[in-house]
């Protein structure tokens, strides 16, 4: 636990549990570990993880004196509930929603002296947030972007972008039925035996499948990410290519927010 004078935390050291979360540092507030509110706010930037009961002010989080350091196992001690996202990439944040949380389609805070976003293409629509993708799939597009439907040999995918990411997304039913297992084991016969850093996971009916492909671009792309996400709808295919390692986080947030209606 962290000391500071004067101050009386809601859990003592001895009652902090082992092993709930890894030992990284994080910051929290005096809302969630003195007054003892539950984390309304968490976001993870290039410093680590920031935890917040959500209702604070900004002159309050100006305030370092409001401010403690400790370790994400603390934190998990004081709200068990922030568990499943702390394997989130940096630019990730999320908000309060019940006993659980929905990913802040912004994203974490950024500085004052960040650079802008890129500007978008005027000629096409402009898409941010909550997005409708067909009748069965919706996802969250975590920054604004440009948006497309390309049209290929009966088939069509969507198309978003914005200078450095480019990012297609093709829908494929499921006339024939198939289970959602019959379909992932489908889904993993198109993984290419060349790629790496895969990651599988299980989220509200909906099954995800990532994985990294240096494809040898000669334009300075980095290995782009690929991800599938199977329901009983059928499933989303995913193509995520970006040029600077930063946006990855973008990329994997808009592989995650794909959610099924069915």
């Amino acid at each position: 636990m962290p000391f500071v004078a004067n101050k009386k935390f809601r859990l003592s050291a001895e009652d902090i549990v082992p092993g709930l979360a890894p030992g990284d540092g994080c910051m929290a507030t005096d809302r969630i570990l003195v007054d003892g509110r539950p984390v309304g706010y968490m976001y993870r930037d290039g410093s680590g993880w920031m935890f917040t009961a959500g209702d604070e002010t900004p002159e309050y989080l100006a305030d370092p004196g409001h401010l403690n350091l400790m370790s994400l196992n603390v934190i998990a001690n004081y709200d068990r509930s922030v568990v499943p996202y702390l394997q989130a990439p940096p630019g990730a944040a999320f908000i309060r929603h019940g006993d659980a949380f929905v990913e802040d389609p912004e994203g974490a805070p950024r500085e004052p002296d960040e650079p802008t976003p890129p500007a978008l293409n005027p000629q096409f629509p402009v898409v941010n947030g909550h997005h409708e993708l067909t009748a069965d799939w919706v996802l969250t597009v975590p920054e604004p972007m440009n948006f497309r439907i390309d049209q290929d040999a009966g088939s069509s995918r969507a198309v978003f972008w914005r200078p450095g990411l480019t990012a297609m997304v093709s829908p494929w039913g499921n006339p024939r039925r198939d289970t959602s297992a019959e379909r992932l084991q489908q889904v993993r016969g198109h993984v290419s035996p060349h790629g790496f850093d895969h990651a599988e996971w299980s989220e509200d009916g909906v099954h995800y499948l990532t994985y990294r492909l240096a494809e040898g671009a000669a334009d300075g792309r980095l290995p782009a990410l690929y991800g599938f996400a199977v329901s009983s709808a059928g499933h989303l295919q995913l193509a995520v290519y970006f040029d600077n390692g930063d946006d990855l986080a973008s990329a994997q947030a808009l592989v995650r927010s794909a959610k099924s209606r069915r």
